[in-house]
């Protein structure tokens, strides 16, 4: 032991994981974005005023990008969860697809319930002129389950990213959120809602898992002096002196 130490090797990390406070704050902020989003639903039978203009300014966007909108939805879908963890185990990164396992179904689930406990329909029961894209026109709609798993997803693999990447991948929930819409499958609240509940669920797991500690450099190990030992050479700077 004592020769390793002098020839510079690093000591292990005490702790592979950490507990960040910002989860506990995304916990918060998702439960009180829920609370607020079913707050503001009022009566089930109609639909606010704000969120029938916010609808109809989204919906109404050209046909034609639905060729570009409609494919990606399939990764907000529980059967996308299999193929994150698939992709992270191709890569090695077998904790990471654990999580996003978990967060994944974990979000689907509990917005399966919430569409049970609030009962609120799609916009096809609400809206007679609507452009339905290749979705439901009826069932329960409120929360969304492709925000959920969507959102869930990118919260619970952002700590596993390069830092680089994760602002780009937090465009990910947001344009399932648009795509729903667009499309015609949920109405704005359904899909804040959804992604509310994917925060909260990848951010718990955060905490109740730790996320990965990132260690900095290793600064160079110094080792103690032993007496008899020979002292060790000075680096001494040459001097250049004019002659």
């Amino acid at each position: 032991m004592e020769i390793r130490a002098r020839e510079g090797f690093p000591r292990p990390a005490a702790s592979k994981v950490r507990r960040r406070r910002a989860d506990a704050v995304a916990v918060t902020c998702g439960l009180v974005v829920l609370a607020i989003s079913v707050g503001l639903i009022g009566r089930l039978d109609r639909v606010p005023e704000f969120e029938r203009d916010v609808f109809r300014a989204i919906n109404g966007l050209p046909s034609s990008w639905n060729v570009v909108v409609a494919p990606p939805m399939f990764l907000g879908t529980l059967a996308s969860v299999p193929f994150f963890m698939a992709v992270c185990g191709l890569f090695r990164k077998f904790r990471m697809g654990f999580v996003l396992g978990i967060a994944g179904l974990g979000a689907y689930l509990l917005a399966r319930l919430g569409k049970h406990l609030i009962g609120r329909g799609r916009p096809g029961e609400v809206f007679d002129d609507l452009h339905l894209r290749d979705v439901d026109a009826t069932g329960l709609g409120f929360p969304s389950g492709h925000a959920a798993v969507a959102a869930a997803i990118v919260v619970a693999a952002l700590p596993y990213l390069p830092r680089r990447w994760r602002w780009p991948a937090l465009l990910f929930p947001l344009f399932m959120a648009f795509a729903r819409v667009y499309t015609g499958a949920h109405l704005p609240l359904d899909v804040v809602s959804g992604a509310a509940i994917g925060v909260v669920v990848a951010s718990s797991l955060h905490l109740l898992m730790g996320v990965p500690l990132v260690p900095a450099a290793d600064p160079p190990v110094v080792a103690p002096s032993v007496p008899g030992d020979p002292p060790e050479a000075e680096a001494v700077r040459p001097s250049h002196r004019r002659s």
